[in-house]
């Protein structure tokens, strides 16, 4: 049986993982202690900014404009996730676990 070997992510400036189950502990937690509808902090809106863009230019996801701020929402009442505000106004959501695994080498 072969042995799978661990997918990195890496999203340069220091923000490295050996696998995708250490970079989703890294910002899963920033998404758990981070209050609903509250914006993160400028260090972790810059590490989530990095993560998204790798994301939308690996799945040519369209960006209408530069993320503003993150927060977390819940998806279908249940499910936590990343809300975004755009710099023209308009919102989204984006899902860590879709994101990681887009952008892991």
């Amino acid at each position: 049986m072969a042995k799978m070997v661990a997918k990195k992510i890496d999203l340069g400036t220091g923000l490295m993982f050996p696998s995708i189950v250490e970079a989703k502990s890294h910002f899963g937690k920033i998404l758990k202690d981070t209050p609903i509808n509250q914006h993160v902090t400028k260090q972790e809106f810059e590490a989530l900014k990095i993560l998204f863009e790798a994301y939308c230019q690996k799945t040519s996801w369209p960006m209408p404009t530069p993320p503003k701020a993150f927060f977390p929402i819940y998806e279908q009442y249940s499910t936590k996730c990343f809300g975004i505000q755009f710099e023209d106004g308009t919102t989204g959501r984006f899902s860590l676990d879709k994101a990681l695994t887009a952008v892991a080498n």
